[in-house]
């Protein structure tokens, strides 16, 4: 079956180079190049919020050398007017592409599952946490701070909630699951676990990389004798880098000579920046650095020059997948992982590398690094031919591919 992906429009930017909304970007650009290569694309749903409108308004255009089509609706419209309006889509694009028969959608959330199409089958990836996983673990007041306040929160487990009622009864919807925190989580509300496929995350640094432009940013890597630094799409709650920042002020008093950057957020978007700064002592003002999140070449130009002196971290609470540490890690720089199960890519990370998440479990973990006779650059190295014979494009085109073929099969038979 060909395959049209569907994400939201903010998250599809006309640049590939831009710096990622969030991690689903790069990960949907990879699925979609995939699906290309095949000879299976039929381009692209970008799904738009439009309060002012009454009825969806369908618009066919290019993006980033795809043929788009932009979905324009409100979640206060009829789900038999919006999922006709996908259907329409969806016949638009595969006629555009020269498909005569249906396709399959693939979702990057599961926002829009409620108004899926009964007619066509599909499949969706959910890169982001489910409230009521989270909830689990975590208290009512830590929930509503994560995901922004209690009410977003409601909203996004009502939202989400219908989700997996479709997923689960719907047997033409199917799951591209990149997390095993997520598979447990579908097959324990019930999901069918016949219609999952795993499939490995789509990473591959580039075998060159481009200079680091920004002089100030570049100066403070190449100065520091040991670099211990993170980088994040959003500094939240989810990513709980004021743990980074404690671990490296406590490192530091215990005589390990470093300097702490914190990468996140948008250029123009300093206050979680500021904040951070605020945790950092006045003596130590000069060994932080705080910047903007970075394109994807140039946080690969980061990894590069720090590959030397660097330790990166992840010093996440809760994270679905993680690809950033992957990235830093398959691009030889050392990195450090949290040692929680709430954080997918730990899985993937020998015991050395990983941490207890508190401030001393991160300090005695990066004195450990500063001080072995291997020298991170070495540990680093290691580490990369460690974790690639797992994670790679290939592996992700594979796993895509094939779990692609078997929804292709399943669907069939169901319409037969």
């Amino acid at each position: 079956m060909a395959g049209i992906l569907v994400v939201n429009e903010r998250y599809f930017p006309d640049d590939e180079l831009e710096p990622a909304q969030v991690g689903a970007t790069s990960f949907s650009r990879s699925a979609l190049r995939c699906l290309w290569n095949a000879g299976l694309s039929a381009g692209v749903i970008l799904y738009k919020r439009a309060e002012e409108l009454t009825e969806p308004q369908i618009d066919l255009t290019h993006r980033s050398g795809f043929r788009c089509a932009t979905l324009r609706f409100n979640f206060d419209m009829g789900a038999d007017t919006v999922s006709r309006a996908i259907a329409e889509a969806a016949a638009r694009l595969c006629a555009a592409y020269g498909f005569s028969s249906r396709a399959m959608l693939y979702y990057q959330t599961d926002a829009l599952l409620v108004f899926h199409p009964q007619e066509l089958a599909c499949c969706v990836t959910h890169h982001g946490p489910f409230v009521h996983d989270f909830v689990e673990t975590f208290s009512a007041r830590e929930t509503a701070q994560a995901f922004g306040d209690a009410a977003k929160a409601l909203h996004l487990f009502k939202h989400q909630e219908l989700g997996v009622n479709s997923v689960r009864s719907n047997g033409r919807m199917f799951v591209l699951q990149h997390s095993q925190l997520q598979r447990e989580y579908l097959i324990s509300r019930g999901v069918d676990e016949r219609r999952i496929r795993a499939i490995r995350p789509p990473i591959a640094p580039p075998t060159v990389s481009e200079p680091l432009r920004d002089e100030r940013l570049r100066s403070f890597v190449e100065g520091a004798e040991l670099l211990v630094f993170t980088a994040v799409a959003r500094l939240d709650y989810f990513k709980n880098v004021e743990l980074l920042v404690s671990g490296c002020v406590q490192a530091r008093k215990q005589g390990v000579p470093l300097r702490i950057l914190v990468v996140g957020d948008s250029a123009e978007d300093d206050v979680a920046r500021q904040a951070l700064r605020a945790h950092v002592p006045e003596e130590l003002s000069a060994e932080f650095m705080a910047v903007g999140k970075l394109t994807k070449s140039q946080l690969y130009a980061l990894f590069s020059l720090a590959r030397s002196n660097g330790i990166f971290v992840c010093p996440s609470r809760y994270e679905t997948l993680g690809i950033t540490p992957l990235e830093a890690a398959l691009s030889g720089v050392c990195t450090l992982m949290t040692d929680s199960e709430k954080v997918e890519a730990r899985r993937f990370f020998p015991d050395a590398h990983r941490f207890l998440p508190s401030g001393d479990g991160l300090a005695d973990a990066i004195g450990l690094a500063y001080a072995s006779p291997s020298g991170v650059e070495q540990l680093g190295k290691e580490l990369r031919e460690a974790i690639a014979t797992e994670i790679s494009e290939e592996n992700f085109e594979r796993d895509t591919l094939s779990a692609w073929s078997y929804f292709s099969q399943s669907a069939r038979q169901l319409d037969s």
